[in-house]
């Protein structure tokens, strides 16, 4: 199938304009019906699948995208959702402004390390048990999202799916943090400084020197090590499953790679639910709720973005070459302009396909784009890690912290609402860099 038209793009935007709004024009039917508005838009696309391609294309249509692409995704956040619950941490409380924007600041570290959905998944919860008796608290679900799920993800290929692509393409592990070390520094110190101003502003408001900070020990408890172990088993297995070597099966072509990565992957998931007590998943008020929404949305996003990805793919020749003539004015590719439509493509689209698509139209060469055009590639790998952090579906750990917040009683805005932060917060930061590449 060959996507042309940018009518294609409907669906995927209804979704997009159906989160945005509807919650804030109709709560009560989005609180009811909510988990549907995705479905509708899906249907609308196999629709149009079949009425201009046909019925033999629907199988297509889904086949692709959903095999390819969204089963070894949510295998892989679920599994570090389901292992990540199994570990209970948690500090004293009453430490203040000063100890949460450490909590940021190292866990933006060691987001390069596990990665950003490990590292999201495993520290949202001890980080607003520290915070329980807090008065206002969504903002500290808003900066970990930017620090934790997004921009801590840029040291290592470990850290979020781009650099991880890049590294399959053959630029070297330690390239990013050699390369790009300064951007992260820059970025998250600009970020826990202004978290700190508005911590310590809303801490004197709620009087939070009052609050009554008995019965609660004053030592850190660490409860589920076995499931840490289990968490290096999902990193390890996702960066050695990755070889050469297929099997046709019903006339199509499956590689071995992925196949034996979703079966140890869920293998991991079932031993941490076997090991580990109930009782601490209990205490991390553990649910399957947020990984259900995130099953049932994003496998409309996947279907539906294909003909974008498509598009893209096609470059200069396809219906959105207006995006790559204003990138290269002239022939001449301006690294700037890169790291703003790469950025803000990853802001909706999964980040993967938008660096692999860069990375090729700048040159599919590594050695060249560690060189020669090391600015360019610097340019798609700050932007496509970072800006995820723009929207909810940026990056998969965002919409699943907002989810989990959400558990904790913490009063997390809408999709427009969380944009209103993000692009106040971020876009200033982002200019900033922008004029370093």
């Amino acid at each position: 199938m060959e996507f042309s038209n940018l009518m294609w793009t409907v669906p995927f935007l209804g979704i997009i304009f159906s989160m945005s709004f509807i919650p804030l024009l109709f709560s009560k039917f989005w609180h009811k019906y909510g988990g549907l508005i995705p479905a509708f838009w899906g249907i609308i696309y196999i629709f149009s699948i079949a009425y201009v391609f046909g019925i033999n294309e629907i199988f297509n249509a889904i086949f692709e995208p959903i095999f390819d692409h969204y089963i070894p995704f949510i295998i892989l956040i679920s599994s570090l959702y389901i292992v990540s619950g199994g570990i209970f941490i948690d500090f004293p409380r009453g430490e203040g402004a000063f100890f949460n924007t450490c909590f940021l600041f190292f866990g933006s570290l060691i987001s390069g390390l596990i990665g950003t959905t490990g590292s999201a998944t495993l520290l949202i919860r001890p980080l607003l048990r520290s915070n329980t008796n807090r008065q206002y608290k969504t903002h500290l679900v808003f900066f970990f999202i930017f620090l934790i799920a997004n921009i801590g993800g840029i040291s290592t290929p470990l850290g979020d799916p781009p650099l991880f692509i890049g590294f399959l393409e053959g630029v070297d592990f330690f390239w990013f943090i050699k390369n790009l070390y300064g951007y992260q520094l820059i970025t998250t110190i600009l970020l826990c400084l202004l978290f700190f101003v508005i911590d310590f502003y809303l801490l004197k408001r709620e009087n939070y020197s009052k609050i009554n900070k008995n019965n609660k020990e004053e030592h850190v408890i660490f409860r589920g090590k076995r499931n840490f172990l289990l968490i290096i088993g999902i990193l390890t297995t996702v960066v050695l499953c990755n070889f050469d070597g297929s099997f046709i099966l019903l006339g199509e072509s499956f590689s071995y790679s992925p196949l034996l990565r979703n079966v140890i992957l869920l293998s991991i998931a079932v031993v941490s639910m076997r090991i580990t007590p109930h009782t601490i998943r209990e205490r991390n008020s553990f649910s399957f709720e947020p990984i259900k929404e995130i099953v049932n949305l994003f496998a409309c996003i996947f279907i539906t973005v294909t003909p974008i990805i498509s598009m893209l793919h096609q470059g200069t020749d396809g219906s959105l070459k207006f995006i790559f003539d204003w990138i290269a004015p002239n022939n001449t590719i301006i690294a700037a302009r890169c790291f703003w439509a790469s950025g803000l493509l990853s802001s909706i689209l999964d980040n993967a396909p938008t660096f692999l698509i860069f990375f090729h139209m700048l040159s599919g060469n590594a050695v060249e784009l560690m060189t020669v055009k090391a600015d360019l590639l610097a340019a798609i790998s700050i932007s496509t890690v970072f800006m995820g952090a723009i929207t909810y579906i940026g990056n998969a750990p965002n919409l699943m912290v907002k989810s989990i917040a959400g558990n904790y009683g913490v009063k997390v805005p809408s999709f427009i609402g969380y944009m209103v932060w993000s692009i106040g917060i971020l876009i200033p930061v982002f200019f900033i860099i922008s004029h370093f590449l």
